[in-house]
Formats: C-alpha cells, structure tokens, sequence
C-alpha cells in the first residue's frame, strides 16, 4: 500500500494560522492522528505471523506466538522501524499542527475549552496530544475498532497508554522519556483521566475524566458545581461591610509567595465577613474565589486526598483561588488533615499562587511542606460606631418604630455584619407578613435573638417575662432604683461611646444588680419586668449544676456561662446567689484554698462580663464584700406590710376571674402577716376551689386556701385569728 503523503482535508498553507474553534482543531489532529496511526499499523511487530484476528482472541497461544514474541525486537526508542522519510513526514504533521495549536494559544481566541484546559494545567506538547487522542477517541466511535484491532484485546476500545507512546512520541527519542506522563502522580492521571486502579502505568487507558470531558462538550464550566463548591458571586453581603486596609492586607499577601504558594489562614466569627473580604480583595486583583465547604466534604466518601485532588481540579477548570471554608472542622481529623495537605503539595503549581483557609479558630502546623508560605490574619469583630453604621445600613429602607434605638443595640448584641443583615431582614418579612406599618421591638428583638445559638439548656433555664411594672408592688425608692437600672442598658451606647466615657472606663462597664429580700417578695418577678422592659431574653442559672465538689468544675461551669452569654444579649439570673457569691473565709484547709478561688474566679468574671446580670439573695449578710464593690445596684424588697399586701391581695384577684362582694382584703392583709408569693398560692389555690363549685372567688375559698398555705409552715390558725370568719371555715 502506498504511504500518503498529505491527508485529504489537511490544508498545509494554514500553518501557523491560530484555530478558530475547538472542532477544526480536533479535526485536524485526527487528520494527522490518521497518518499516525497508519505508520503504526505498518510497523507493527504482530505476535502471530499467521491469522492476527484469532491472536485478539487470547484464548491460547501456539508455538509460531511464542517463537514470534522471542524474535520479537526489544522497543526502547520511538518510531525504530520507520524510515528517514517516514520520520521526515511524522514530524513535519506534528510540526504543522503545534504551529497552528500554538499560535491559537498565543491568541487568546475564546470560546475554545481545549485551549482553556491546556493553559489551566500548563500542559505541554506531548500532554495536549494525549489529551487530543483521549478526546477524539471518546466522540469519533471509528477509533474504538481500530486501538481494539492495534492492541489485540478486544476489551481495549480506548488507546492505552503504551500504544499513546507509540503514536504520538517524536521518532528517535527514548520512550522511557514518556513514561512518566503516566504515573500516578502526573497531571495526565491525576486531573485529567479517569481513576484507574491499574498497577501497570503504560497500561492504563486514555479515558477522560467525566468532568473534563463535560468541560470540553459543554463549551464552557457551566452551572453544575458540586455542591460543596459556591462562587465568589454567591458571597452576598456589602461593600459597607468590608475593611480597606483588611483587604488590601489579604491582596498583598497573596503576592508574597516569593516563588512559594501562600497559604493565607483567614480567622474570625462566622459571619465576621471572613469569606467576603476574601472575594473582595480577590475581585480587586482581577481573580476570582471558589469556596470549599469542608465540612460537607468531610462527609463525602472517600480519602481526604483524592477528594482534594479533584476539588483542585476543579478549581483548575474555574481558573480561580482555592478558600477552604470551616476549616476547623478538617483541624478535628488529624488523618484526613494530613492528607489534605499531602495533596495541596502535590498540586501546588495549580494554585494559582495562594489558597485560602477560613477558620473560627487559629492552626498551628508546624510541619507544613517548604513549598508553602503560612500566613494568618484575623477578622476582627466590628466595633460599636462600626455595628451602629452597619444597622444603620441595612435598616435604611425598613420603616423602624420610634420605640427602636439602634445605638441599644449595639451595646445588647455583639453581632457581625452577617447577623445584622440577617435581624433586620427576618424583621422587614415578618412586618410585611403581618401586615404591619413598622417594626417594633417585639418583631426586631426576637429576629436578633434568632441570629444567637445560646448553649445554656444544661447549666441555666430560659424564663419567659410574663410580668410588667403595674404587677410589682413595691416602695418609690425601689422601684426607681430598679428603672434606673434600665437607663444604664438602654443609653449605655450614649455614655460610653458618644460621650466618650469607653476611655475612661477601661472595664467593669456590665450592669450587675442584687436583689435582697426575704422569699416571695417579688425578686423574680423584678428580674422578668426588667427583662421584658428591655426586650432581653432572660436565663436562670441553675446552681445545682454550676457547682461541683471536684476541684476546677465550678470554674469551669461558670467559664462556659460567661462565654456563652458573652455576646448572646441576654440576662443571666443567679438566684440564692449566696451560694456563690458568699463571704471568703480563712484558710484552714485545702476546702478552703478551693472555695476562695471560686470566688476569686466569680469577682474576676463578674468584672470583665459586660452584659447583664441580676443576684438574688435571702441572706444580704452572707455576701462578700468584694462582690458588693462591683455591684451597680443594690436594691432592698422589704416584707410587705398590711397597706402593700392589701394592694397585692386586689391585684392577684384579677378582674378577668369572677369574685364575689363578700371579699374583704383589708381584713386578709391585717391578719396573715405573708409576703407576695404566699398570697399569690393563696389566690390561685381559692381560684381553683370556686372552679370546682362552680362559683365566684369568695371569702370562704381564699380563707381555706390561707389556712392550707399557713399550715405548710406549721403555723396554726385559731378561731380567734379569723374572729368574725370563724364560722366560715370552723
């Protein structure tokens, strides 16, 4: 058969000239792959010299196969058996293709997802000609005959990577040469074939990854993300949020590599705008960011190393800087860290210079590869003039009550940018679902509380305020005391931060109250009003949880209060709080030692805690007074005397309850010397004995239930007590 000497369709006069789409590229390499292919069909050493068809078979083999594959020429060098001239036209085809293929490269012509994939992975000329071969043989189905006819198996419809060597070398040159196109660590295996599980390198298939392969159909990247990737334009926030000089850092040290990738260990909150002071400073280099979430990747099956593998290739395909988000999930698995970081090395040249690692908490590796430079910044949270402006923003549009100072909220909750959107935008919903012309705080609070996960179920227990100031009877004095101590919540933002009192007050600016007062006189009921007053959510403290007999659990516990409530908005409640905050006394034993520390602990944190805490106590004596210095309010509920409790006597005897006229609170107040709480049993018990009569609320049933409630104290009522009502109840 006579060798052409120039495939039909092949136009030799465009050399040099760049492609103008990716199909007459691929055209003109199979035109060339052609002629390849044939000088590889002519030179072919067979193992049977007889019927070659029956040698695919594999079923035996004769003895002419076994003579033929002894005599058969040891192959260590490309294109042995061709001619000066056969020589002569492979490399002028393959000279002629790379002048057009270069010269498209050097072009920037779009739309050409091969010549995107070749730049992405910085391919060079053998690699872009398997990855042609790979790519032609997966859409032309007249090759699948042909490598199962060249390669004696009629299993292998794909070249294998030995018959790739054999077609696509550059006669003369060793084939040794090649062989590492196709370990395991090359880029050929690693991003752009399919996983292949064989052992022998030269026998893998040219298969590509079905990833590749959608890039190369789909003429782009198209919109089918895995779902743990998201784009730098999915990162919705706004350029208010963004610090200048934070993002010009991040940008600066992108580019401080010196030859190495950066890994920049991005820290702060969530919601700190950690992620979009990436992207910005990625967008204002011209770069863009793909977001791994880590956490849904520790789920995914598979090692940590090939699931980092492809998720660089995938970065490789987006052209954009790898930002490994939560971070501190991958910190926890010591195993799939460490291949996390063995497959970052092995594809740092596809890092486009710098990889970003996003955590809450900082990392410490002090093994990191040489090939990697770490740096950290730290997203700090938004200071008080910062969040004001930042409610300011995002609240521009929303029709806020009158009742609604956004300076208070600043000084309530600590929030970051991401949480202040957050609030104000499940308000605005919530206004237009009910219909509504402004946002008060009974919409806007409960939106900021839902911004706040509070861990406090074991160690406290969430009170609802059901109370307001018309329930609470007590003197003048006490009750300003109680509605001063609001001002110190509701203008704190005014004194410390607009009058500039923060520079004098270097700590200590929380508000602490203790209530003293014997049992049920209305200390709890004051911890709700105040809550309530204040739209913050309200938690007691369990004691029985918080204090241990083992050495360093109390502080403990009392660390994780803190924290929790440290930037929660909410009121920590410590009833009977004596048993905390109770008098040191001398040391005389290691129970002592122990017991002083506590409360050292205790006055440490009660002075840096900065929201607010209330104190109740039956026994003021008991307090130490080194807590006393610390705290702001100091407020007195007396027992009632016979005026009050005939006041508290009417308002539990609510107007929504049917009562008769037979009621005479001037005689229940004189002659049951009880505090508040006491009558709030007495009167509730009765509510419930007229029910079951199916009568009003009268004098006999509030008589009866005060004779059960004194008798829990062992205090006897005689006839005489109740004179004229003797006979109602005796």
């Amino acid at each position: 058969m006579d060798i052409m000497e120039m495939p039909d369709g092949l136009d030799m006069t465009c050399y040099g000239d760049p492609y103008e789409d990716q199909w007459e590229m691929a055209a003109d390499f199979m035109l060339v792959l052609d002629i390849w292919l044939y000088y590889h069909y002519i030179h072919h050493q067979w193992v049977g010299p007889e019927n070659r068809m029956q040698n695919m078979l594999g079923l035996a083999v004769s003895r002419a196969e076994f003579e033929a594959n002894l005599h058969m020429a040891a192959r260590s060098t490309a294109g042995a058996n061709l001619s000066q001239e056969e020589n002569a036209d492979i490399n002028s085809l393959r000279e002629f293709f790379m002048s057009r293929m270069n010269a498209t490269l050097e072009s920037r012509t779009p739309n050409l997802p091969l010549v995107e994939l070749i730049r992405r992975f910085a391919l060079d000329e053998f690699s872009i000609l398997c990855l042609l071969l790979a790519f032609v043989a997966t859409h032309e189905r007249k090759y699948e005959k042909i490598f199962v006819y060249l390669q004696d198996d009629i299993t292998k419809k794909h070249p294998l990577a030995e018959t790739a060597i054999d077609i696509l070398a550059i006669p003369g040159e060793k084939l040794a040469v090649y062989y590492p196109y196709f370990l395991p660590s090359s880029t050929l295996r690693r991003f752009l074939l399919a996983d292949d599980e064989t052992d022998d390198a030269l026998r893998i298939p040219l298969v590509l990854h079905p990833r590749i392969l959608d890039y190369l159909l789909g003429g782009g990247y198209g919109d089918s993300l895995p779902g743990y990737l998201s784009r730098q334009e999915d990162i919705d926030m706004h350029d208010i949020c963004i610090s200048a000089d934070l993002s010009e850092h991040i940008g600066e040290v992108m580019e401080a590599g010196h030859g190495k990738t950066s890994v920049v260990c991005v820290v702060g909150g969530a919601g700190a705008g950690r992620r979009f002071h990436i992207a910005h400073a990625l967008k204002a280099a011209g770069k863009c960011a793909l977001f791994v979430d880590l956490r849904s990747v520790l789920e995914l099956d598979g090692d940590m190393e090939s699931k980092t593998r492809d998720i660089v290739r995938e970065c490789a395909l987006y052209s954009g800087n790898l930002c490994f988000w939560r971070f501190e999930a991958l910190m926890e698995e010591p195993r799939a860290l460490a291949g996390f970081i063995e497959a970052l090395s092995r594809s740092h040249t596809l890092l486009k210079g710098a990889v970003f690692l996003v955590s809450e908490k900082q990392w410490n590796e002090p093994g990191l590869p040489s090939l990697f430079l770490k740096v950290d910044i730290e997203i700090p949270g938004a200071t008080q003039d910062g969040q004001l402006e930042l409610w300011k923003f995002f609240s521009r549009e929303v029709p806020l009550s009158d009742e609604i100072d956004l300076g208070e909220l600043t000084t309530k909750f600590n929030f970051t940018p991401l949480q202040i959107k957050n609030s104000i935008h499940k308000a605005e919903g919530l206004r237009a679902t009910y219909g509504i012309p402004y946002v008060g705080a009974d919409i806007l609070y409960p939106s900021c509380y839902e911004q706040i996960k509070i861990n406090l179920d074991t160690l406290a227990a969430r009170i609802q305020p059901v109370y307001g100031w018309d329930d609470l009877v007590l003197p003048d004095d006490q009750s300003r005391l109680l509605r001063e101590a609001c001002a110190h919540v509701r203008y704190k933002h005014k004194v410390y931060h607009e009058w500039g009192y923060e520079k004098k007050v270097a700590y200590g600016r929380g508000l602490s109250m203790l209530f003293s007062g014997p049992p049920g006189t209305g200390k709890t009921m004051a911890a709700q009003i105040i809550a309530g007053h204040l739209h913050m959510e309200l938690y007691k403290i369990q004691l029985s949880a918080i204090v241990s007999k083992y050495i360093g659990e109390t502080e403990k516990n009392l660390r994780n209060v803190f924290q929790e409530a440290k930037d929660s908005g909410c009121i920590l409640f410590f009833d009977e709080t004596d048993a905390l905050f109770g008098k040191r006394s001398e040391v005389k034993d290691s129970h002592d030692r122990h017991a002083n520390v506590e409360t050292a602990f205790l006055l440490q944190q009660l002075e840096e805690y900065e929201g607010v805490i209330i104190m109740g106590t039956n026994l003021l004596q008991n307090i130490d007074n080194a807590f006393m210095r610390r705290i702001n309010f100091v407020i007195h509920f007396p027992f009632p005397e016979a005026a009050v409790r005939e006041t508290l006597w009417r308002k539990m005897v609510i107007p929504a309850a049917p009562s008769s006229d037979d009621i005479d609170y001037t005689f229940l107040a004189e002659r049951f010397s009880i505090s508040g709480g006491n009558i709030k049993n007495i009167v509730l018990h009765a509510a419930f004995l007229a029910a079951a009569e199916n009568e009003p609320i009268c004098m006999k049933n509030l008589l009866r239930s005060a004779v059960g409630e004194l008798r829990k104290t062992n205090t006897i009522v005689s006839k005489e007590d109740l004179r004229e009502y003797a006979d109602v109840i005796f």
